[in-house]
């Protein structure tokens, strides 16, 4: 047996039950054990938990759901089959979380080793446990959808959240100008030590006019959108004519004037939902060579993960509350004890 947060309704962070569950064991020769160290505590854990469409729809298995995208940890044993990692070595993955597929709020996690990168050297357990699902969506947002390249001008907004701050990290690694939008000026510190060029606060300065003044242009050439709905409506007219932009927020409904602004202007629009790798093997061995991508460039002192917080695994409840308020600046995670 092991422990775990378990959801059987949807609803709010009350919903999340500690209990005790049948530990995972090895199903076929290419699977290994990790004993989770820590876990990733992500906004979609929250859609999932709050029941977004079409998850209400279909309802929960009778068992519940154990959540939680990402994890960190030790491996604690290994198929017959497994080439690629031996028992004690460190690991972290992006793996389940969803309805059928064993979440990392749990002490232990069984998966193919596929689906496993080796823990970048330098961090902690905690910190790499919240790496993967914002390195895995920046990455393929900068460098699949949008196709950021050297010396385009980027805004990220949203800059000072999880996925903002990799991409403005990962936007500079490309080559961009970044510039991103913050609510205060704490934020502010934060994403200049990320490394943005030009910083806009949002809630007392005009964007449009900010971004025109910086770039010289009518626009910027690149948006990567971390907030969804409102933000991303507003952002199609943050852009220069042919200008790209990608979501991985999910935006629900954007008014029939930003399609029509848009297509006058050959704006590309496309989203990121890295979530469709967990249908799809190779998907998801190309998103394990992002991490593994990812680590080199930690250990190399190129990219950061701000590990705001960290709770133990009784508190979830909390680390979803701080998180839906936004307290979080940078990424918390879950410190799992066995």
């Amino acid at each position: 047996m092991m422990q775990a947060i378990v959801m059987t309704t949807f609803g709010g962070p009350e919903v999340l039950e500690l209990r005790s569950v049948n530990k995972p064991f090895i199903r076929t020769p290419n699977e290994v054990l990790i004993r989770v160290i820590a876990a990733g505590v992500n906004a979609g854990d929250l859609k999932i938990r709050e029941g977004d469409r079409p998850l209400k729809e279909l309802g929960l298995p009778e068992e519940g759901v154990i959540l939680g995208f990402e994890g960190a940890g030790i491996v604690e044993a290994v198929g017959a089959n497994v080439s690629r990692f031996k028992v004690g070595d460190e690991v972290y993955y992006y793996d389940g979380g969803v309805p059928g597929i064993q979440g990392n709020y749990a002490q232990f996690k069984a998966l193919d080793e596929n689906y496993v990168a080796h823990k970048p050297k330098s961090l902690s357990f905690a910190e790499a446990a919240s790496l993967p699902v914002i390195a895995i969506a920046s990455w393929e947002s900068l460098h699949d959808r949008i196709r950021l390249q050297k010396g385009d001008y980027l805004l990220v907004q949203g800059g000072a959240g999880g996925l903002g701050h990799i991409g403005i990290q990962l936007g500079k690694i490309l080559g961009a100008h970044v510039a991103t939008t913050v609510s205060n000026e704490d934020k502010a510190k934060f994403v200049k030590d990320m490394g943005a060029d030009k910083i806009i606060r949002y809630k007392n300065e005009n964007i449009k006019e900010a971004i025109q003044e910086w770039t010289q242009k009518n626009g910027v050439d690149a948006i990567y959108d971390t907030v969804g709905d409102a933000v991303f409506s507003q952002s199609i007219d943050l852009l220069d004519m042919h200008g790209r932009i990608v979501s991985p927020a999910f935006p629900t409904a954007w008014p029939t004037s930003d399609i029509v602004s848009a297509t006058y202007r050959n704006i590309q629009i496309s989203f990121e939902a890295m979530g469709h790798a967990l249908s799809s093997p190779e998907a998801r061995i190309r998103q394990t060579g992002i991490l593994e991508n990812v680590a080199t460039l930690v250990d190399d002192d190129r990219l950061h993960v701000e590990l705001d917080r960290t709770y133990d695994l009784k508190d979830l409840n909390e680390a979803h509350r701080a998180l839906e308020n936004g307290e979080i600046v940078g990424k918390s995670a879950l410190i799992i004890t066995h």
